[in-house]
């Protein structure tokens, strides 16, 4: 019961400065690129009317408006309309499917901004993450007590990365678990962004060393 969110239109040109000399520890710092000018195009009146595509292209240029260091007025009020309305539209998507839906599977909630995953209805494990550009930063994987970690850990770290490489979304393993699953799945090491992947090997050979 996958949904979308407006992360999934993030720009996907962005480019990490100095990933060689970044640490886990350090979020990714993107190289500036051109922002839309808030006098290049009129904000819709009526919302209901715009298409979900272009309510997400808008959503996405709000957002870079307000990473300026001076963003306009309005540039908040417009991000949170914008964003109300996404979540309203998919509300109501969950609605009308919820007869024919599975009680088990993962979302991106991005209201809460963590991948959940379900099992029988109940949510037996999330990744907590923060988007920082166009990459997720994978935080914290947290299972449910009552279930086994043995068993939801490793299902619910492979269904965030195939999630986000399907949704060309580049993750971050900054969470200790998850990148204790990518070193004992290396096949998955794939899904990473190259400068992510090299630095966890990086990180993998010289522990070998020790």
């Amino acid at each position: 019961m996958e949904t979308t969110s407006f992360a999934d239109y993030r720009p996907q040109s962005a480019q990490v400065a100095d990933s060689d000399q970044a640490g886990w520890g350090t979020v990714p710092r993107l190289s500036p690129s051109p922002l839309p000018r808030t006098e290049d195009a009129e904000f819709p009146e009526d919302l209901s009317v715009v298409s979900t595509r272009q309510l997400r292209v808008l959503c996405n240029q709000s957002y870079r408006l307000l990473d300026r260091d001076f963003p306009p007025m309005e540039a908040v009020h417009h991000y949170e309309l914008l964003v109300e309305e996404i979540e309203r539209r998919e509300a109501q998507a969950e609605v009308r499917s919820a007869p024919v839906r599975t009680r088990s599977g993962f979302r991106d909630n991005s209201l809460f901004a963590r991948f959940e995953l379900f099992s029988d209805g109940t949510m037996v494990g999330h990744v907590k993450y923060e988007m920082r550009g166009s990459h997720a930063v994978l935080i914290q994987a947290v299972v449910d007590p009552r279930f086994d970690a043995v068993d939801v850990e490793p299902a619910l770290i492979r269904q965030v990365l195939l999630n986000a490489h399907k949704r060309r979304i580049a993750v971050v393993p900054y969470c200790p678990r998850v990148r204790e699953f990518l070193t004992e799945f290396p096949q998955y090491r794939a899904l990473l962004p190259v400068d992510q992947r090299k630095r966890l090997e990086a990180t993998l050979r010289a522990a070998d060393d020790d």
